[in-house]
């Protein structure tokens, strides 16, 4: 099978019934590290971090054609509000931030020197989706506190390249997941966007390295057309039942 056209994915404008394209989704990515999350430092990193999960976003080969109803001023503040990146430096701030988005899925990364004492205030909340480890010494972290948490620490990895395809094929298969749920709900839209951008997450994970992105994408890209099917079908039902 051939790799399927990013322009044909990227094209799908979103359409929430409610206008607000933030709720076909309801990720978010917060990351609390003592220098990442300070405002001003690592600016290259947390940029090339945000751009590559989130799915608002165009990149420079993907053509998207900008819902008609948002202008492009809020659509970029639309792009810090949801499926974004927001980074802390500050433990209590950050807590508050995760407290107060209860009802969101949060993929969490931080610092091992960090983790050891913040994991104990997030395991078990459930609106932490995964966490991710990112320290320069696994083994140290694992042989010191990392154990108590196994149950809860989805990965710990030691490279950025590695950070950020880990983070962008785990995202991608949240919101493939989120398809399917828009889909049993018969909100059709809903899901063909879904599918659409867990596609072009999946083909951004592929330009990091992702050995595995061809199996995803021929499952994605029959997802993406059995709702274009369906559409079409019920389109043609709903022709045939008018007077």
């Amino acid at each position: 099978m051939m790799e399927p056209d990013l322009n044909q994915y990227s094209k799908v404008i979103p359409y929430w019934e409610g206008g607000d394209i933030g709720q076909y989704s309801n990720h978010l990515t917060v990351w609390l590290d003592e220098h990442i999350g300070r405002e001003g430092q690592n600016v290259d990193l947390k940029s090339e971090f945000q751009t590559n999960i989130q799915p608002l976003n165009t990149l420079d080969n993907e053509v998207v054609d900008t819902p008609l109803f948002l202008s492009p001023e809020i659509l970029e503040q639309l792009k810090d509000r949801v499926y974004c990146l927001k980074a802390f430096f500050n433990s209590n701030e950050c807590l508050a931030f995760i407290n107060l988005h209860h009802d969101r899925k949060i993929f969490f990364i931080t610092s091992g020197s960090m983790g050891e004492t913040f994991l104990r205030e997030i395991a078990g909340l459930p609106q932490i989706q995964e966490i991710l480890i990112f320290c320069g010494n696994i083994s140290h972290h694992v042989q010191t506190w990392a154990m108590d948490y196994i149950e809860v620490i989805t990965a710990m990895l030691d490279h950025q390249t590695n950070l950020l395809l880990r983070l962008t094929k785990d995202i991608a298969k949240y919101i493939q997941d989120k398809g399917a749920e828009h889909m049993a709900a018969l909100e059709r839209n809903g899901a063909k966007t879904c599918y659409a951008w867990a596609i072009k997450l999946t083909l951004r994970a592929k330009k990091l390295g992702d050995t595995n992105s061809k199996i995803l994408l021929d499952i994605l890209e029959k997802k993406f057309d059995d709702v274009e099917t369906t559409s079409s079908t019920a389109e043609e039902h709903m022709e045939q039942d008018k007077p």
